[in-house]
């Protein structure tokens, strides 16, 4: 089950939608039940806010004929909602609409990438980022490109453990042929890219620079799922101010769609494997 408190405040607003839903009543009526406006009711089955326990316990739950021995399960999941995720100490360098990615990656049971121009950041060697974050702009103190990058290596843990996430990546073969931060650094960011592969639940594929055209031309993305019950995940596109996170069946399907395609183009993993290890020597 999810360990972050952003994917259980998620699920539970995901819940009380399909709850509210199932049981015939409308945000009004829920609002005059807990004294409260149907702006509120939109806030929690939106995920904006996390519901108290005391509201679920003595209204919520009961309205909806939830059977009271499911009701530890949610009540926990509130309290789990309001717990303060690791990446929150990092709000001074990382932006609020990434933070929010942050927390949906942490919990998320499966990953799937497309990434044209770059090495994915759970792929990336601590100078390899370094370089990315300088290079992206010339506005971050220092200290801040430090924070940045210690919060980025930090994600990373989810690779590995009892349960690590299950990743699929496709990157584009232009991402292993950028001279980020110089030879050395690429060479061992390829290296890298080596020894990540070989994890069980990683595969990596590379999309050759001469396919034509494809799928993903329109730029990176990203489709997440998540271990809790009906939630119908998410695709995830990124810009330099911030980023979309599309929750629609028809626009996840859509992405989901796309990444089969680019993975059809692709080379297999092993081929892939035997190009960064060429391109690797290369360097």
């Amino acid at each position: 089950m999810p360990s972050s408190p952003t994917v259980w405040q998620r699920w539970l607003a995901h819940e009380l939608l399909r709850l509210r839903t199932a049981a015939g009543l409308d945000r009004r009526e829920v609002a005059e039940q807990l004294h409260c406006t149907t702006q509120k009711i939109g806030h929690l089955e939106t995920g904006t806010v996390p519901p108290k326990t005391l509201e679920l316990e003595k209204v919520l739950l009961p309205l909806f004929g939830v059977p009271q021995d499911r009701w530890p399960y949610y009540l926990q999941a509130a309290r789990d909602a309001r717990k303060k995720g690791w990446w929150e100490a990092y709000t001074e360098s990382i932006p609020d609409w990434f933070s929010l990615y942050v927390g949906l990656e942490q919990g998320a049971s499966d990953l799937h990438v497309w990434e044209p121009q770059l090495v994915h950041g759970l792929l990336q060697t601590e100078a390899y980022a370094q370089a990315i974050v300088r290079g992206g702009t010339a506005e971050l103190t220092e200290e801040h490109i430090a924070r940045r990058v210690e919060a980025r290596l930090a994600r990373q843990a989810i690779l590995v453990g009892d349960s690590p996430i299950r990743m699929w990546v496709v990157l584009g073969e232009a991402a292993l042929r950028s001279n980020v931060g110089g030879p050395a650094v690429m060479r061992a960011q390829l290296r890298h890219l080596l020894t990540v592969a070989a994890h069980p639940r990683l595969t990596l594929q590379i999309l050759p620079g001469d396919v034509g055209a494809h799928p993903g031309m329109a730029g990176a993305f990203a489709v997440m799922e998540f271990p809790t019950e009906h939630d119908p995940g998410l695709a995830y596109v990124e810009h330099r101010s911030g980023a979309l996170y599309m929750e629609d069946h028809r626009e996840v399907k859509d992405h989901r769609i796309a990444l089969e395609h680019l993975r059809g183009l692709a080379l297999t993993p092993g081929e892939s494997v035997d190009l960064v290890a060429r391109l690797s020597k290369e360097a």
